[in-house]
């Protein structure tokens, strides 16, 4: 069974997202056959006891924790962790110790107060003979890490790739982006059942775990206008809530409103809702599942050029930080919605991602757990063939390695889901997780001769590399498209001589290396591949 250990922390200071996301993880991994070990030090606002209702915990001893006043970027983070990276270090593998819990396979890391020094000096603890692989989940890209594997659910448009240059190793696979956010199943299960808000008549309002600035008080109290008085209103508290009287007694004072505790969800919340006003973080692509559309206010510093970022994308409408938004700017936001209808947000997320990225991060640290199977494409699969077509890793192994615009995908694959000559099918895992595609463009060989090849393009998740899925793509490729096709269509394939891995698959395909092609495009060589049908072209 493989065993993995999460270290991460919750606390007043901190919030409770980390834990948050590592515990939907968690439930992923241990739904896949899994061991799961957390790592917690105790503080106050720590979410421990919720954990033990499903986990094994370790809990590290309370540290006195330093003043965070003034205090800002790494040193604000360190303070949250209530003691020096040795320290906590030394903390951790004693722990360990002393619950005798045995060779772990993963280390997963979700704290922005440990590093490179920290990862260092558990993995030296745990020994060399028990090679433990490191999965750091990070949102900063501000301190380096040893890590195998490393998650950033962000976006930050072109910027996001390159946000970890030179702080991991270079063989580090790195899953960037909200196509991997660690969200809970409800979430994949309820997207395409969401209808296209029409009019604004109800309105979540959700600040995270702590809202320590009272956001939730500020934005119920917009809402306190009279031509607002219509619309109704769900506000959720976290746990550690530090205004919750506040926040009820507004909520006393207005008709049409609901209070929620802390849920097991907000999945149901969001999806009745006509918009949200809430804070960046984890609830940012929950709400992108969803569809929602966003009246978004900044918490804390590194939520801000995610939150630009999105804004300018046209993913949400940012109205500030929480230290300079008012009341009168939430209210004239509100208004102008209802007046301008809330599909003034032409795109609320929807394109980021499905829901699924906690299955395919459990997928790049567990490998495949059942067979692949392939689907035709359907209309719902635009999104994900875009961000697998501009993939910076497949660009730079493509004839053209000019990104893909939206736009001119959109005609491609419009024009491709009708076209008779044009078989396109998507990988996916035995749950039905979309993990790679197959093409199969079908041309005449000769205007005379009757007979028919087939190209092929091929491209595969990046959470699902290294597992040998590429070759088993090929294979049911090339049975389903003799059953699309009939039998006698060849199959080829052109790859520049750079993109050993490809090379590498066609090769263990059993496909004939045909020739060497030097100057398509330009100075780059291409090797074209051939694989004749078992039963021979039509006479």
């Amino acid at each position: 069974m493989t065993r993995i250990l999460i270290r991460c922390d919750a606390s007043f200071s901190i919030g409770s997202g980390h834990v948050i996301r590592c515990r939907t993880l968690a439930r992923m991994l241990l739904q896949q056959g899994a061991e799961v070990v957390f790592i917690c030090r105790r503080q106050p606002g720590d979410l421990i006891a919720l954990l033990e209702k499903e986990f094994r915990v370790l809990a590290l001893p309370e540290q006195e924790l330093a003043l965070c006043d003034g205090l800002e970027g790494r040193k604000l983070y360190e303070s949250w962790l209530g003691c020096s990276q040795a320290q906590d270090a030394h903390d951790c593998l004693k722990a360990l110790s002393l619950a005798k819990t045995g060779k772990s396979d993963w280390l997963v890391v979700d704290h922005y107060g440990l590093d490179a020094k920290w990862q260092s000096e558990v993995k030296i603890g745990l020994g060399e003979d028990a090679y433990t692989k490191l999965l750091v989940i990070d949102d900063l890209a501000n301190r380096p890490h040893l890590a195998d594997l490393l998650l950033d659910q962000n976006f930050l448009g072109a910027a996001s790739e390159q946000r970890y240059q030179g702080l991991v190793p270079t063989d580090c696979r790195q899953l960037i982006g909200p196509h991997y956010a660690l969200l809970g199943p409800e979430y994949s299960q309820l997207q395409p059942l969401v209808p296209l808000r029409k009019q604004l008549s109800r309105v979540l309002i959700f600040f995270g775990g702590v809202d320590s600035d009272n956001l939730s008080g500020r934005a119920l109290e917009a809402l306190m206008d009279a031509d607002l008085a219509h619309v109704a209103v769900d506000v959720v508290l976290g746990r550690q809530t530090l205004h919750r009287k506040k926040v009820t007694n507004l909520i006393a004072q207005r008709a049409k409103t609901t209070l929620h505790g802390p849920l097991p969800s907000l999945a149901g919340l969001i999806a009745r809702a006509d918009i949200a006003i809430g804070a960046g973080g984890a609830t940012t692509w929950e709400r992108a599942c969803l569809k929602l559309p966003t009246l978004m206010i900044t918490i804390a510093a590194n939520q801000r050029p995610i939150a630009k970022a999105l804004d300018q994308a046209g993913h949400c409408k940012l109205l500030g930080d929480a230290t300079t938004v008012s009341v009168e700017q939430i209210r004239a936001e509100l208004l102008s919605q209802i007046t301008n209808s809330v599909e003034s947000f032409h795109d609320a997320g929807s394109n980021l991602t499905d829901g699924n990225g906690a299955s395919r991060l459990a997928l790049s640290v567990l490998g495949p757990q059942s067979a692949i199977k392939l689907r035709r494409v359907e209309e719902k699969d635009e999104a994900v063939l875009l961000r697998w077509a501009n993939d910076y890793q497949v660009r730079a192994n493509s004839f053209s390695r000019n990104p893909i615009s939206p736009s001119a995908h959109k005609q491609w694959f419009s024009k491709g889901l009708n076209d008779p000559n044009r078989l396109l099918l998507i990988a996916t895992t035995e749950e039905d997780i979309p993990i790679g595609q197959i093409r199969f463009d079908r041309q005449l060989l000769h205007a005379n001769s009757g007979g028919h090849e087939a190209t092929i393009d091929l491209s595969i998740d990046r959470c699902a590399r290294g597992y040998g899925l590429a070759v088993e793509m090929l294979r049911l490729g090339l049975q389903t498209m003799e059953e699309h096709w009939g039998p006698g269509i060849d199959a080829v394939a052109e790859v520049l001589a750079s993109n050993a891995a490809s090379n590498a698959c066609f090769s263990r395909a059993n496909f004939a290396k045909e020739r060497a092609l030097i100057g398509i495009p330009r100075d780059r060589g291409v090797i074209r591949w051939h694989k004749a049908s078992p039963h021979g072209r039509p006479q």
